[in-house]
């Protein structure tokens, strides 16, 4: 994927989020698909890319989104990373791929977020939390992926292995 591919994704993402998304919520719940964003890009890219572009991807977010600035572009960065990683070592046509990324990846985006916010001195009730918004995003996130993912896998070109005559 080229860079002027992933940026238009992150720019349609970041005019997309805010102003069409955040009315498909479930149970007050609004998907994060900059996440999703940020764990395809990086399944497709690996670990520099999958970094950089969670970073770019978080430091939007916090600068219209956020209070406390600095603690989304380290968690993007830090999920695009780990995420990237995968890049040689697990199939990248499998289904499974970008839906287990997501769960781990929402799973610990809020609880690093949580963990931030807590050590800064916010008031919050994990257990509340956890419950109330973790758990219903994880699963949202989770069928979006999906779709994002084989909606995305037509400007993502993944090299294939061809066997037979050349």
């Amino acid at each position: 994927m080229s860079i002027l591919t992933v940026s238009i994704i992150i720019i349609i993402n970041f005019i997309l989020q805010p102003t069409i998304v955040s009315y498909f919520k479930i149970f007050d719940i609004v998907p994060n698909t900059s996440l999703i964003i940020v764990v395809i890009i990086a399944i497709s890219n690996g670990k520099f890319t999958g970094a950089i572009s969670g970073l770019i991807v978080g430091l939007l977010n916090d600068i219209i989104f956020s209070v406390p600035v600095g603690i989304n572009p380290f968690i993007y960065f830090f999920v695009g990373y780990l995420v990237g990683m995968t890049e040689n070592k697990l199939s990248r046509e499998s289904i499974l791929l970008p839906i287990i990324m997501t769960i781990l990846s929402t799973l610990g985006y809020h609880l690093l977020y949580y963990l931030f916010t807590f050590f800064l001195g916010y008031e919050i009730s994990i257990g509340h939390i956890m419950r109330n918004i973790v758990i219903f995003e994880t699963v949202y996130n989770t069928l979006l992926s999906v779709v994002l993912s084989k909606l995305l896998s037509r400007f993502i070109k993944t090299p294939s292995i061809r066997f037979g005559k050349k």
